[in-house]
């Protein structure tokens, strides 16, 4: 436990695309890596922010509500998670107070709520978040689990992922789409110098720095 904190983002396209075995596959990565250091979950939204998504969508959501309800649809899958890695206790507030032994999952709501450095737009999804979250408790890097392997060369393709790129490559990148990745984090990355690796709960994945 001596190593520094480190933040894994949980992401919610796993449950959207493998369901619950999505999800364990993902809290057994976190298991493993909780053995050996502090791990602070960043939950995604996955179904739960589709959904308010799809509200925004229909009727028009201002800004601070379509992001209020996003944060708490993150926190709806941070309840299942919960759950999942048998963690009771929730982190609301990042910094100040040491996170507990092992996992903890973070609560999006109260954490980012009101915060002026976050932007109040879809282009900023719980990737970015991780990223402020990592900064917050001195992790040096971020781990975003997804339901795709990384990075593709091509998107959408079945080419293996690529194995590294700079923030600036990334940002090239997002104009096409990455398929992966919210449009936010190349800044995200630029901004706080947090290393972070894209990945499945199976695959080594990209890291962007």
């Amino acid at each position: 436990m001596n190593e520094p904190p480190l933040v894994v983002k949980v992401g919610g396209g796993l449950l959207r695309d493998r369901g619950l075995a999505g999800l364990r596959a993902a809290c057994a990565e976190v298991g493993v890596l909780a053995a050996r250091r502090r791990v602070l979950v960043v939950p995604g939204g996955g179904p739960f922010a589709d959904a308010v998504r799809e509200l925004d969508r229909r009727i028009g959501l201002s800004d601070a509500v379509a992001h209020e309800l996003a944060l708490r649809a993150m926190d709806q899958l941070g309840v299942m998670l919960c759950e999942l890695l048998g963690v009771g206790a929730r982190v609301t507030r990042l910094g100040g107070c040491p996170l507990p032994v092992g996992a903890a999952v973070l609560e999006a709501a109260p954490a980012f709520r009101g915060r002026p450095d976050v932007p109040e737009s879809w282009a900023v999804t719980s990737d970015s978040l991780a990223v402020l979250a990592a900064v917050a408790i001195g992790a040096p890097e971020a781990i975003l689990l997804k339901s795709v392997p990384g990075i593709l060369p091509r998107w959408p393709g079945d080419d293996p992922p690529l194995t590294a790129l700079t923030a600036a490559e990334l940002a090239a990148r997002q104009g096409g789409g990455t398929g992966a990745v919210d449009a936010y984090l190349p800044d995200a990355v630029r901004r706080t110098g947090v290393v972070v690796t894209v990945r499945s709960p199976e695959s080594r994945g990209t890291r962007i720095d």
